[in-house]
């Protein structure tokens, strides 16, 4: 870990760490990120352990007496995202905070991230079969809730330090169309999954529930409450996008698309990782006559809301608020 901190000050070396006004200098955001760090190799090291990797002596220990619910193919996955794409997301904050760089957006990347998968882990731990034992470590989990949202609330707050001068027509209409379809049609299945997770009697439900996603009555629950999250957060979201493309000046959309794309890769990737994962029971695998479909369903779901990522950061100006100026 030393190395490679002293690696990436060596290679990136700050050119100035001072807060000035729409950057953020060294500070709460900046020492958490280094923090942090820590917490994805222990998740690197545990991973590790748990498969007999790097080295390590195979053992169960944390998983058994620290947070069991770590030990499922879910827990296992929100733990290699962690290691990996967020130990990435904190060299890139920290390097553009020594850099003078605005980490708005990749900071806001990882609270949509991170926030995701703590919903999906802490909601699944108490509500499905791990709940019957949950040792008090599991709070420890607290400070991955409360700091991101003071993260991300803070940028939501805090003004853009790029200047951009707003229009109020676009190029883009075309690809707005197809976006508005997409995402209508992502709703639509978000919502089927939905009402699976809440075990909805509907008939449409029940047979997609059944023959393509059994995932979602695993009793674990974390598939239900990752598809649940999209039914809660995704679905409203979606509807309040759609109406951010037909509206010009509506900045809010830079922000929330960001937070809104980062959890639906990672929500889809460790949801999806399940059916090929060696620990996860048969019985809940995506069945192999709808595999396919299942497959570009949820990679579809992956496609739009980064699409929509890169149509708002394509023609930023047509989002922000300001002095409208005819494109």
């Amino acid at each position: 870990m030393a190395t490679i901190v002293v690696f990436v000050y060596l290679v990136v070396p700050p050119n100035g760490i001072k807060k000035e006004e729409g950057k953020e200098g060294r500070g709460v955001l900046y020492y958490t990120c280094c923090l942090f760090m820590w917490a994805s190799m222990t998740d690197l090291a545990l991973q590790g352990q748990r498969f007999g990797l790097f080295g390590l002596k195979s053992g169960t220990g944390y998983f058994e007496h620290g947070e069991p619910y770590l030990d499922t193919p879910f827990g296992l996955g929100v733990q290699g995202w962690n290691a990996i794409v967020n130990y990435l997301l904190y060299i890139h904050i920290i390097y553009n905070i020594d850099n003078n760089k605005d980490p708005r957006y990749t900071a806001i990347y990882w609270a949509g991230g991170i926030l995701t998968s703590q919903f999906c882990v802490i909601v699944g731990a108490y509500s499905g079969s791990f709940a019957t034992y949950l040792p008090p470590s599991v709070a420890m989990n607290i400070v991955f809730v409360v700091f991101p949202m003071w993260v991300f609330f803070h940028f939501l707050n805090k003004p853009r330090s790029d200047k951009i001068q707003a229009i109020n027509s676009t190029k883009y209409r075309a690809l707005d169309i197809f976006l508005i379809t997409g995402l209508l049609v992502a709703s639509f299945f978000m919502i089927i999954r939905g009402l699976g997770a809440l075990d909805s009697p509907f008939p449409l439900t029940k047979y997609y529930v059944t023959t393509h996603e059994p995932y979602i009555m695993e009793p674990g629950k974390f598939g239900a409450t990752w598809v649940l999250y999209g039914f809660i957060y995704g679905v409203p979201f979606q509807l309040f996008a759609i109406y951010g493309l037909l509206h010009s000046g509506c900045e809010w959309m830079m922000d929330l698309v960001v937070f809104y794309a980062a959890g639906m890769l990672q929500g889809t990737c460790v949801y999806m990782a399940y059916t090929w994962f060696p620990m996860s029971n048969p019985e809940y695998h995506i069945p192999q006559a709808s595999m396919y479909m299942v497959i570009a369903i949820n990679v579809f779901l992956v496609f739009i809301s980064n699409l929509l990522l890169w149509r708002c950061f394509a023609e930023p100006q047509y989002f922000v608020k300001g002095k409208l100026k005819k494109n």
